[in-house]
């Protein structure tokens, strides 16, 4: 095995406990939409999903963004000051992003009726209200895990993130219950939700101090305020610019979503829906969402992963090994992203019926599985950028895919409603993948997959999809679509086989070294099953 692969296969093994959390995590926000659409139509489902992005985006922020810097500077501090300098780094940030949440929670909570206008929608103003105090969690969360990350301690990451999640999603589905039971409407059903992800938030955060105290007590550190202030002075341009910019490629979906929220219903509305008509149809557009974010969360824990790899790697000057960290990132976000997409391109009625009741919106979501194949590479790449510390360069590509967003949005959703505003999506993604990709070929900073290996992964997806549509159709034949318990049959027995059969492919044709495939949490595993399965069958 490679010497670069050895050294690396610690810091991805940590960086997957994270990702464990991350992934479960997102399992739960896409499962529990499910039944809350369920319960408050689309219409709640609309009123969820204009106050969600606010709460998205403090949340990956603070996961992702604040975090990875902070970790980054107690690690440098630790080495080379030791354990206090490190604790009074956290500290120093804690104060800095107090400083710069404290103001954005009071525009949101005072202005939330001018924003609410601003959406179209004043009935909003009471859940942006609430959803407001989301930005107060942001200084607690980003500032211990980034202590805790470095200093090698990934547990309280991993652990505060998914008792928020549990939290949150057991509190928003058990008050919409009580909401639904008490027939009040849509809109009460909105101000839950925001009540479940501020109590979720408050949990996380109670469980990330306490750990942090007490690790602060074991260790009998006392605080230098004055050592602090002096860090705040060095660190505040640092821990603002890169934390904000280092997360742009989590953010994809969140600000895409900040977009739909301003403009689609409006924009409906505007020509010649009713307003009811409206929200109903950005709920139904919203349906996709928690999809596209499922499929495109192990993308961006491979992009989480690969920054400090590949800045370990340019450290030491090892320029081939890092390109090859690059290479992989790349390739397997883009292999997975393409194989979500079609599977979801051919299965979308189904699954549609198997969630959300009824197949309306169908094929809304197979024009957005499309960008599955683009978020991931859009995640991936700027991971690549910032291990070369190019941090502005995605950042600025992200807004030309935004800004590609909101225009196609004003275009197209006056042509073909909510299809133009998926259409828009994909156009947007389509350019800033397009735009990174170039740009880390052009600057060398990642080895380009041979003609070979693009045969290769054509194969394997053509192969899955041939392997999904036959399934599909199947199945459909034996289990009626139109019903849910059907959808439900159809949909469960074509994705799993699927994803093994794409998995299969990609270990027989070798898409990837053992030892790159060794890296990925859980194939050691599979290739021995694959390969004990196939010596029974030759026996």
């Amino acid at each position: 095995m490679s010497q670069p692969y050895i050294k690396g296969k610690s810091i991805w093994k940590g960086a997957f406990l994270i990702t464990g959390a991350a992934f479960l995590g997102k399992i739960l926000s896409a499962l529990y939409r499910v039944p809350y659409q369920n319960i408050t139509g689309d219409l709640g489902y609309y009123v969820y999903q204009q106050i969600y992005p606010f709460y998205g985006a403090a949340m990956v922020i603070s996961m992702y963004g604040f975090p990875v810097i902070i970790s980054k500077l107690v690690m440098e501090t630790n080495e080379q000051e030791g354990v206090r300098k490190a604790a009074e780094t956290a500290y120093a940030s804690l104060l800095i992003l107090l400083l710069t949440h404290a103001p954005l929670f009071f525009i949101l909570f005072f202005g939330a009726v001018p924003i609410a206008a601003a959406m179209g929608d004043e009935k909003l103003a009471v859940p942006l209200r609430i959803i407001s105090f989301v930005y107060l969690f942001i200084p607690i969360f980003s500032a211990c895990r980034g202590y805790f990350q470095g200093m090698g301690e990934m547990k309280p990451t991993a652990v505060s993130h998914m008792i928020e999640q549990c939290v949150r999603v057991a509190v928003i589905l058990g008050l919409a219950f009580l909401v639904a039971l008490s027939g009040k409407g849509a809109y009460s059903s909105g101000v839950a939700a925001a009540i479940g992800s501020i109590t979720g938030s408050a949990a996380g955060a109670v469980f990330l101090i306490k750990f942090f105290f007490t690790l602060h007590i074991e260790r009998r550190n006392r605080v230098n305020w004055t050592g602090v202030l002096e860090k705040v002075k060095q660190l505040k341009t640092k821990v603002l610019s890169r934390g904000l910019l280092v997360c742009t490629g989590a953010m994809i979906f969140i600000l895409y979503q900040f977009i739909d929220a301003f403009s689609v219903a409006r924009i409906l509305q505007n020509y010649g829906m009713s307003s009811e008509e409206a929200k109903a149809g950005k709920g139904i557009f919203d349906r996709g969402q928690p999809l596209l974010q499922f499929g495109t969360v192990i993308a961006t824990s491979f992009a989480m992963a690969v920054v400090p790899l590949i800045g370990r790697e340019k450290l030491k000057g090892n320029m081939e090994a890092s390109q090859k960290y690059a290479a992989l990132a790349v390739q397997i976000s883009f292999l997975i992203g393409a194989a979500s997409a079609i599977g979801l391109f051919i299965i979308a009625e189904p699954v549609n019926i198997m969630l959300f009741e009824n197949a309306k919106g169908t094929d809304i979501l197979r024009i957005l599985a499309v960008s599955l194949v683009f978020s991931g590479l859009v995640m991936a790449a700027a991971a690549v950028m910032q291990g070369h510390d190019y941090f502005v360069v995605p950042a600025a590509f992200l807004l030309l895919g935004l800004l590609m967003k909101a225009a196609g949005n004003v275009w197209l959703i006056p042509l073909f409603n909510e299809k133009g505003a998926a259409a828009a999506t994909v156009i947007g993604m389509t350019a800033t993948a397009l735009c990174n990709i170039l740009f880390i070929y052009k600057q060398q900073l990642m080895t380009f997959p041979s003609w070979r290996w693009i045969t290769k992964a054509i194969i394997s997806l053509s192969c899955m999809g041939l392997a999904a549509v036959v399934l599909y159709f199947s199945c459909s034949y034996i289990f009626s679509i139109t019903t849910r318990p059907g959808a439900a049959a159809v949909s469960l027995i074509t994705a799993p086989a699927c994803a093994f059969i794409f998995v299969w492919l990609l270990v027989r044709l070798s898409l990837f070294t053992r030892e790159e495939r060794f890296l990925l949490p859980g194939m050691e595993k599979i290739e021995k099953i694959i390969d004990r399965k196939e010596k029974k069958h030759e026996q």
